[in-house]
């Protein structure tokens, strides 16, 4: 029984209150005052209550009960075994540290978690590719976007992402690549379990530290590929069911183009320092399209030389990054509730990511003098030295926490970064105006080494004794 399985046990313990959820989204947008929104969040819930859901206040769960079903019976279509299936169950978590996992118990049973925030970017994808089919490709659209959301992941830990409004038949492709980008994302983690992989390593995990091995690299290339097998069978599955001019199964390669970026985007965008176990994109991208037939080739290859540079554009900081302004969507109908001061407020946070390393010193140096703070600066200096476990002592702190920000076999956000550093200032009465300034500049100053190859020996040694 299903209640005795351990996978299931977890599950339960792990669901997230979606009807709580809810609420707080409500309670936000009448914050904001934002009409339409709360309009068309109250429409969405009547027509999804309309499909006589199992959960009424959690269209999310729902959504995700029936991709799974239809992989589980995509992956029993290519020989799976329908019995290990049925003890795996998955679970959407408000964790935006990681894009998704599979865990393996001692029972046999698994246990796959995805996080609200892939789905929320395979989203975001879906609808740039769709803006595309509406008005021609705007890589600068995608590149304002993502800037906007990697930057309220770094500083505030938010997934927060602004809307692209579609017209209806671009809003219907947008839909279904989102959904073929969520198959690839649980086929790649079924997949594992389904080829007996181990629950340690995950290429949609990568807050993970697995050390580097040629075996990892291997074990994520079957679970691609196999992911790729999957949600092409799950397309000839769908369109089976529709009237058909033939060649709509190819459209799944673009879903796993886009599954893959989620993955790569929160890799490349949240972590000073990130687990080391995981295919580099362009590697992963290569091994699908040898994979593909012409036909699915041609349209993943469109979808990744739109979107693999911007991605990597758009998470990278210091010299020469384009920070985000809201001109870059040009004419393009984004939509969000949020007021200007609010963009203002990102747009200043992610320009502080995007200086030369002089300037942080500078400013740091400028800062303890009107202060009267000079430990301001000479933490500034040692972290551009290279010394960063100094320059966390210095900034003051603990011994404990410098440990742990320093371990170079430990995945380190820069919103952890951030938020440890806003404290110690706060702590040592840094003004409430300057704190978030000064924690965005110590934290982009200090992660350089911290995240950093060359740093990662040094960091190790001269973390145990600051």
């Amino acid at each position: 029984m299903s209640g005795e399985r351990l996978a299931f046990r977890q599950y339960e313990k792990l669901k997230v209150n979606r009807a709580r959820q809810l609420s707080q989204i409500r309670e936000r947008l009448t914050e904001l005052g934002d009409d339409r929104g709360l309009q068309e969040l109250d429409t969405m819930m009547t027509e999804f209550g309309a499909t006589g859901p199992q959960a009424p206040d959690d269209p999310i769960g729902e959504t995700l009960a029936e991709l799974v079903r239809q992989m589980k019976d995509t992956l029993a279509d290519l020989g799976a075994s329908r019995t290990a299936l049925d003890d795996v169950w998955v679970v959407a978590l408000k964790r935006d540290t990681f894009s998704a996992r599979m865990t393996r118990f001692t029972d046999n049973s698994g246990l796959v978690a995805v996080s609200d925030a892939t789905l929320s970017l395979c989203g975001l994808y879906a609808q740039t590719l769709g803006l595309a089919g509406q008005r021609g490709p705007e890589p600068h659209v995608l590149a304002g976007l993502l800037r906007y959301y990697n930057t309220q992941q770094r500083v505030f830990g938010l997934a927060g992402k602004m809307e692209v409004r579609l017209e209806p038949a671009a809003a219907e492709q947008a839909a279904f690549f989102q959904y073929m980008a969520a198959q690839f994302v649980l086929a790649h983690e079924l997949a594992h379990y389904t080829l007996g992989h181990a629950s340690a390593v995950s290429a949609f995990a990568p807050d993970e530290y697995v050390p580097v091995c040629s075996e990892s690299h291997q074990l994520e290339a079957e679970a691609d590929l196999y992911a790729l097998r999957a949600v092409r069978r799950a397309c000839e599955r769908l369109f089976d069911e529709l009237p058909t001019a033939g060649g709509e199964a190819a459209l799944g390669a673009v879903g796993a183009a886009i599954g893959m970026l989620a993955v790569h985007a929160t890799e490349r965008g949240l972590f000073v320092r990130r687990g080391a176990s995981h295919p580099p994109a362009r590697q992963r991208a290569a091994a699908l399209l040898r994979e593909m037939n012409p036909d699915e080739c041609k349209l993943a290859q469109e979808t990744l030389d739109l979107a693999l540079t911007v991605t990597e554009a758009a998470s990278t900081i210091g010299a020469g990054a384009v920070p985000f302004t809201p001109g870059m969507f040009g004419s393009a109908p984004i939509h969000t509730p949020l007021g200007p001061s609010y963009l203002k407020t990102t747009e200043v946070c992610d320009a502080i990511q995007c200086r030369p390393r002089e300037w942080y010193v500078e400013l740091f140096d400028q800062a303890g003098r009107e202060l009267g703070e000079p430990w301001l600066a000479d933490g500034a200096h040692l972290a551009a030295e290279g010394e960063p476990a100094l320059a966390l002592r210095t900034w003051g702190l603990p011994k404990g926490t410098i440990g742990a920000l320093c371990d170079p076999e430990q995945p380190l956000t820069f919103n952890s970064l951030y938020t440890k550093l806003r404290a110690a200032f706060t702590s040592r009465r840094i003004p409430e105006d300057r704190l978030l300034a000064y924690a965005i500049a110590a934290a982009t100053l200090v992660g350089e080494p911290l995240g950093g190859e060359t740093g990662r020996a040094a960091v190790a040694g001269r973390a145990k004794n600051p």
